[in-house]
């Protein structure tokens, strides 16, 4: 396996990872590789299903997607394992080639996918299924079968947790330089203070009182 595609599969996997944890109708079932090139997913996005000439709601969808030995220079083999009726989607394939490119992240395109599955996005001019086109055409009205905005910025909640995970005041927040009380209290300058009997012990604003424990423990003993 060449070192691009190994950077690459890995790269996708860390933001699948992280688009699961943070999306609400993205679930997964399960991957294959090390690291992945095949993943199983649920999505959770409002569409259509035919059944015999009457066209149900769905909720819940199985995709697949297969990563294949040209990827990313070739696009991803995508395709839902349960019935969709959709301009762009056929039981062997979901058509995204009109759109791919190598510098398009796997996160995205799942998000894409979904927002297919809404008919926020489709194309009746190149259709997989001429049926479903037709339906569009004819039915303009009652699309997006889900308004749900299904794009978010992974990156965004990333860079968020980054900063979440700094060092705080443990009384005000701040991520300011830190020190600890003699109870162990992280805290900033601003909640840290001498202790009023020795003055030389930090007290903490957290622990309620202004002495510290060693004068407090003194006190008791005398």
């Amino acid at each position: 396996m060449s070192s691009i595609r190994l950077t690459r599969l890995q790269s996708d996997y860390e933001a699948v990872r992280r688009l699961v944890h943070r999306h609400s109708k993205i679930e997964t079932e399960g991957v294959s590789g090390n690291p992945p090139d095949v993943y199983r997913l649920f999505l959770l996005v409002r569409s259509l299903q035919q059944r015999g000439d009457e066209l149900l709601f769905v909720d819940r969808h199985r995709l697949e997607i297969k990563l294949p030995r040209g990827y990313p220079r070739d696009a991803p083999v995508c395709r839902l394992l349960t019935p969709v009726f959709h301009p762009n989607i056929a039981p062997h394939a979901v058509c995204i080639t009109d759109h791919w490119t190598a510098a398009e992240s796997l996160d995205n395109l799942i998000m894409r996918i979904c927002e297919m599955l809404a008919f926020q996005n489709y194309n009746i001019k190149s259709p997989l299924n001429g049926d479903a086109a037709r339906w569009v055409e004819e039915h303009l009205d009652q699309i997006p079968t889900d308004k749900e905005e299904f794009f978010l910025d992974v990156d965004h909640f990333s860079a968020a947790e980054s900063r979440n995970s700094e060092p705080a005041c443990a009384n005000c927040g701040s991520l300011s330089s830190l020190n600890l009380c003699d109870a162990g209290h992280a805290l900033c300058a601003d909640c840290l203070i001498d202790c009023e009997k020795c003055q030389t012990t930090a007290a903490c604003l957290l622990c309620g009182t202004l002495v510290c424990s060693q004068c407090i423990q003194s006190a008791r003993t005398e």
